[in-house]
């Protein structure tokens, strides 16, 4: 299926080389898959980004700087308003909005698949959220990176699959012609087990192989023109590692989301997956990357505070943070207690003041906190 993409309709951009991933051939459960190269430039698309690359870059100051040359169109607009101290807006929860929005989860790979089997669903999803007031929008690739798909037998459609997963973003971007930037997803999720809460999944898996597979996704970012790189729910050191190395190497900006937990109100946070691991920890590590952006998602808005405040000890750029809420037994999404869209403003009216500056919800929160979150810009 061909990638629904006008590509005249969106501004110049910078689109970055991802030359330094190498081409080639990488093993994943006996399947030989080839990595995206950018020195493939046969398609009309490659040969349309290339063109627009060259026009932006002729026009281009020699003094301008690397930070700068890395931007597309859209990233610098976003820039742009956090220099003038305006709240940005990300999405809410996109996977929790398809399956509210009657989208099929599959077992082990949650909404990994909506792209092939609900594609018109997935664009109407990030309409929603443009229309409710989000400076960016998030792709549909937290599930569907080859962690997730590989041993679900879908090895062959990973590329084709997040290929559809930008398109949609994209194509939601133009249909309404706004000025949002679009942030590809990316974690170390692994398949759920069906009717287990929460996402209790820990087996070995080398550090040659994650690599492979967080390089294959940020590649494939690279190649089909996505704004920023989203790390999403980090929260296992020996997972998060290799992502961090990956990420580090892409020309695209990161922003890094952490995962938190406390037993109780009172305790120390520590990692989401594994209360062995304190926050702390995973913050010095994510703080050793040049990361444009590190903040606290999938997690209860009553622990976002403290783990703002654990970051800015070692952090000193944008900081980030959009809450869960409700829980997940897989394949599906529990929606109970769900927090009110305006106790949700209250709270990150609070984050706002400690220094916080762009806001969003996770999995269970829709276009409805959005749209609340959207006032952030006027308080």
């Amino acid at each position: 299926m061909n990638c629904p993409t006008d590509c005249q309709t969106e501004p110049n951009r910078f689109l970055p080389n991802s030359a330094r991933l190498c081409a080639g051939l990488f093993l994943w459960h006996g399947i030989n898959v080839p990595l995206v190269s950018s020195k493939s430039t046969s398609s009309p698309s490659c040969i349309a980004r290339k063109k627009r690359h060259s026009e932006v870059t002729e026009n281009v100051a020699s003094s301008k700087s690397q930070a700068d040359e890395k931007m597309t169109y859209f990233y610098a607009e976003l820039i742009k308003k956090r220099e003038q101290l305006i709240p940005i807006i990300l999405d809410s929860g996109v996977s929790t909005e398809l399956e509210r929005r009657g989208a099929k989860m599959r077992n082990g790979q949650w909404s990994g698949c909506v792209a092939i089997d609900d594609y018109e669903k997935l664009v109407e999803t990030h309409i929603a959220y443009i229309e409710a007031g989000a400076d960016i929008i998030t792709v549909n690739s937290y599930a569907s990176s080859r962690l997730m798909l590989g041993p679900a037998g879908l090895g062959n459609e990973v590329q084709q699959i997040n290929r559809l997963n930008i398109s949609a973003a994209i194509e939601a971007r133009q249909k309404t012609r706004a000025n949002v930037s679009v942030a590809g997803s990316i974690s170390h999720v692994l398949p759920f087990t069906d009717g287990v809460e929460g996402a209790k999944q820990q087996p070995d898996i080398s550090p040659e192989e994650l690599s492979d597979c967080y390089s294959e996704m940020i590649s494939i970012f690279e190649n089909e023109g996505v704004d920023l790189i989203l790390l999403e729910m980090m929260s296992i050191p020996a997972r998060m590692t290799p992502l961090f190395q990956c990420a580090n190497k892409s020309s695209l900006p990161i922003w890094c989301g952490l995962s938190a937990k406390r037993e109780t109100p009172t305790a120390p946070l520590t990692s989401w997956h594994d209360t062995s691991v304190s926050f702390e920890d995973i913050v010095i590590q994510a703080c050793q990357y040049d990361f444009d952006a590190i903040g606290v998602m999938h997690t209860s808005v009553d622990a976002i505070e403290p783990a703002l405040v654990a970051i800015k000890s070692h952090f000193s750029g944008m900081l980030m943070a959009y809450p869960d809420s409700g829980y997940f037994v897989a394949p599906n999404w529990q929606f109970e207690d769900i927090i009110e869209p305006q106790a949700l403003l209250e709270y990150a009216t609070g984050w706002k003041k400690s220094g916080c500056s762009i806001f969003g919800g996770c999995c269970g929160l829709g276009p409805e906190h959005t749209t609340a979150l959207s006032k952030l810009k006027s308080v």
